[in-house]
């Protein structure tokens, strides 16, 4: 009997080690499965269209295409790492550059980003950051949801919000319009400027002119100026960014932290080397707690919270 027994127990337990062995490897087989899918998911995922409920219907790899004008001239060079086609989809390119040229033939602008659609019209949809530089050694830079070029007129377009990466600035604007043929470009709706050195400026529909080596950037819509020590509220502004000064226009209203009041207009805002000025010689009216007074001028610096009116200073104080 207790052979036996043992030798049951013997076949009992081989048996289980065999189906134990054989769950193990299911199991593995199972998770080496499970990996290859996700791998393969999130390769499919990085590149969005690719999904496997939108298999493309075309590959091709180092795609490249000619638009040519009406004239039969060059107009747009296509490139791109791949091109993927969709049945219900608009294609696909990865790492696309588009060359733009102009009536004689010149390189004009040329854009590249990490991904992009290529619409049935012919045009080119970007995604993500963009990058533009044009042939006479302007850069853009800017990420944006959705970024259109028009083959016909080359403008840049987006109904979406941008970010715009300017001169020694960041610009959140919530959509964008660029005239590239010009260096022009208008961010459109309501528009953040926000400063390296920690200021801050809302406004509408900036414009931003780069042509002829310009860094010139205005809007004529209410414009709201902010810094460490003072609120501006303003009717508009014009910035010059070579020269790092701007002008807040019309009525301004400087409110500082102290609860003091400034009332003038045409406020220059000086950001030479790291100051912040505020001048101007038209008429100030400037209110606190103690004192009322009247001028023709003001040098504001605000770094060091001091003020100088100037110009026929009249004032009352209690």
């Amino acid at each position: 009997m207790n052979f036996r027994l043992r030798h049951n127990l013997l076949i009992t337990t081989f048996i289980i080690v065999i189906i134990v062995t054989m769950w193990l490897l299911m199991k593995g087989l199972s998770y080496s499965f499970e990996q290859l899918n996700t791998d393969n998911t999130k390769v499919l995922t990085d590149n969005e269209e690719l999904s496997k409920e939108a298999a493309y219907t075309e590959k091709i790899d180092h795609f490249a295409l000619q638009e040519f004008d009406n004239n039969q001239v060059l107009s747009h060079f296509v490139e791109a790492d791949n091109y993927y086609n969709f049945k219900d989809s608009p294609a696909l390119l990865i790492n696309p550059r588009v060359t733009t040229y102009d009536q004689q033939g010149e390189k004009n602008y040329i854009l590249n980003s990490k991904r992009a659609h290529y619409l049935d019209s012919g045009e080119v949809s970007f995604k993500g950051q963009v990058d533009v530089s044009s042939s006479n050694g302007i850069r853009h830079k800017m990420n944006t949801q959705e970024l259109l070029i028009d083959t016909n007129t080359d403008d840049l377009v987006s109904h979406k919000e941008v970010v715009y990466f300017g001169e020694n600035s960041k610009m959140v604007s919530e959509g964008m319009h660029m005239q590239t043929k010009n260096d022009k470009m208008k961010l459109t709706g309501h528009t953040k400027i926000h400063q390296n050195s920690g200021q801050k400026i809302l406004t509408k529909d900036l414009h931003v002119d780069q042509s002829d080596q310009q860094k010139h950037y205005h809007s004529n819509n209410d414009t709201t100026y902010l810094s460490k020590e003072n609120k501006i509220y303003a009717k508009g502004i014009d910035m010059d960014m070579n020269k790092e000064v701007m002008q807040l226009l019309g009525k301004v209203e400087i409110l500082q932290d102290s609860g003091s009041k400034i009332n003038t207009k045409d406020l220059t805002v000086d950001q030479q080397d790291g100051i912040e000025v505020y001048r101007t010689n038209e008429r100030i009216h400037y209110q606190s707690g103690a004192a009322n007074i009247h001028a023709k001028g003001l040098h504001y610096d605000a770094i060091q919270q001091k003020i100088k009116l100037s110009g026929g200073v009249e004032g009352r104080y209690e």
